[in-house]
């Protein structure tokens, strides 16, 4: 029997190529020039410019050097206005930069981000980073438009990420191979440009520009070997497919909603909607999937914190008011469970649009060494209609009648249950996550929140409450990680006597509650570490015109289940 042959357009995105950028010439020699030593928020970095200076300093009698570093540890320079200005005129006073050292593969992306600012503000520039994570920082310098920007890669054997280093340990890590690295950083700064160095060709964007023809099966195994997919079977984006996803939403298909990193490629509405298809979601779920997008591109957000760590994290999109109800999205028994559509296909649309749109590839952009059984998505919803309090959008400043989607990118899954208020406060402050700066969803059956509201408890006081009193030793806090990390918390002093003990979560900044789940009993779930880089975000879902038409439209599309 032959097989239908579809065809398919491509969920992968452009890129703006408008402002490539060409590398500076490069200096004929460092004799009687001031290098500049530009750190990342590591203090290791330092220390390993200063292995470097040495061996310059032996080569090159007058040569200078200027030192600066970046105590921040996933933000674009460009971005922050007081540093930008402050770098801006560092610069003035240096000849070239050595951009050090991408040891984490968020921190590499962000040093390829900074490090492609200095060579477009005119400086030659050389960055390092360890071979594990050259393909997050090149990615960086990609982005940035300075896709030859000069990189060499290097592997120091000392603990880089915990920052339990001194001056001495890195001098004698770097020893045997000083010389030999002294000697890629100087050719780097010195070896005259290439052709395409200085004229970088345009990018190949075919794969975002192509459709795919075959059978369904053909184009669901090719899909998952070009990456587009994790593998399972995918509805397939015809242009027709395409067309009824965009029912859902006024905007036009060409309107861009962002840039989405670490790829920077462009989210228009029409590529969202494609990888919305894929994922077997409704015209309906269209308006949620371009709030998220915006969510993650929300500035409460450091979305490459997330899908670029090497820790270890999963998004979870919590929706709530009246869009709940609308699109069928089950906030009842089996909450957590991906068992309807919209839970699981407005989930799955997520995270391909992270791959497709954002370029996050696995094992190359994102190198999470444990990965989470959410990264591909994760979506729940806030039960307005059992909720004694008041709905989760409106507790970030919305109004009752709005929609929102909340974005946040948590750890940890922790199950809670008791027979009182004072048992779950017991078992919220026992919670100790991974994480300098971590946070909390609080899930709360109906059953539980009305036990709480009937005591007198709101959601406010139950997370001011967990900040005050969840703790822990202070031994058992790496004080020298979060000094040499500049991670030091702004409103919590660090333990200075060890038997001292404090605060597991700093404050109320990256915690939020919802109710939801089934009516059995009183039960909790946390899903807690979110917090190290931003969030939570809260972002208003635009409904079309035609909302109410198009709900009723979908509205049977739901499961029948067998009777047995």
């Amino acid at each position: 029997m032959s097989q239908e042959i579809l065809q398919a357009l491509s969920p992968w995105s452009e890129v703006d190529t408008s402002a490539l950028k060409g590398l500076n010439e490069r200096l004929d020699t460092l004799e009687g020039k001031t290098v500049g030593m530009f750190g990342d928020f590591m203090i290791l970095a330092t220390y390993m410019l200063k292995s470097v200076e040495k061996e310059l300093a032996a080569r090159y009698k007058n040569v200078r050097f200027s030192y600066i570093q970046y105590n921040t540890e996933t933000t674009m320079i460009e971005k922050d206005t007081a540093f930008y200005e402050t770098y801006k005129q560092w610069l003035e006073g240096v000849d070239c930069v050595l951009c050090f050292y991408g040891s984490v593969p968020s921190s590499s992306l962000y040093l390829g981000y900074n490090a492609a600012l200095t060579e477009k503000l005119g400086k030659p520039t050389v960055m390092l980073v360890v071979p594990r994570t050259y393909p997050a920082g090149i990615r960086g310098v990609k982005a940035m438009g300075v896709p030859g920007l000069r990189t060499i890669q290097y592997d120091i054997t000392v603990d880089k990420v915990n920052a339990h280093v001194d001056q001495d340990i890195v001098d004698a890590a770097m020893a045997p191979d000083i010389k030999r690295l002294t000697d890629e950083l100087v050719d780097g700064l010195c070896r005259p440009l290439t052709a395409e160095e200085r004229t970088p060709s345009m990018p190949d964007q075919h794969y975002a520009q192509d459709t795919y023809t075959g059978t369904a099966r053909e184009i669901s195994r090719r899909f998952y070997k070009l990456g587009f997919t994790n593998g399972a079977p995918i509805e397939i984006p015809t242009p027709e497919a395409v067309e009824e996803m965009l029912r859902g939403t006024d905007l036009p298909r060409d309107y861009v909603v962002g840039r989405i990193p670490p790829k920077m490629g462009l989210a228009t509405v029409e590529r969202i909607a494609i990888n919305a298809a894929m994922a077997g979601c409704l015209p309906t779920y269209m308006p949620v999937l371009i709030a998220a997008v915006q969510g993650a591109l929300d500035e409460r957000i450091i979305l490459e914190g997330w899908t670029c760590s090497q820790s270890t994290w999963g998004p979870v999109l919590t929706l709530s008011g009246p869009v709940v109800k609308d699109i069928g999205l089950n906030v009842g028994d089996n909450f957590l469970s991906p068992y309807y559509k919209p839970n699981a296909a407005i989930a799955r649309a997520f995270g391909y649009i992270m791959i497709n749109i954002g370029g996050l590839r696995p094992g190359i952009e994102d190198l999470s060494e444990m990965g989470h059984e959410n990264r591909l998505g994760f979506c729940i919803g806030d039960n307005t209609e059992k909720n004694p309090w008041s709905p989760l959008h409106v507790d970030f400043g919305f109004a009752e009648e709005d929609s929102a989607v909340t974005m946040f990118w948590p750890q940890e899954h922790r199950a809670l249950s008791g027979h009182s208020v004072a048992d779950f406060l017991s078992g919220l402050c026992k919670i100790n996550v991974v994480g300098w700066e971590p946070g909390m969803e609080i899930i709360m059956t109906p059953i539980c929140a009305k036990m709480f509201a009937d005591e007198g408890w709101d959601k406010k006081r139950i997370l001011e409450y967990v900040v005050e009193y969840a703790r822990r030793p202070g031994s058992e806090v790496d004080i020298r990680w979060l000094i040499g990390n500049n991670h030091i918390p702004a409103n919590v002093s660090l333990p200075v006597d060890m038997t001292h003990s404090t605060r597991t979560f700093w404050d109320t900044k990256h915690m939020f509650a919802l109710v939801g789940g089934g009516s059995a009993g009183p039960m909790m779930t946390v899903l807690a570490g979110g917090g190290d880089h931003g969030g939570p975000s809260c972002t208003r879902i635009e409904l079309p015109a035609r909302w109410k038409d198009l709900v009723a439209e979908y509205a049977d599309i739901r499961p029948e289940y067998i009777a047995y």
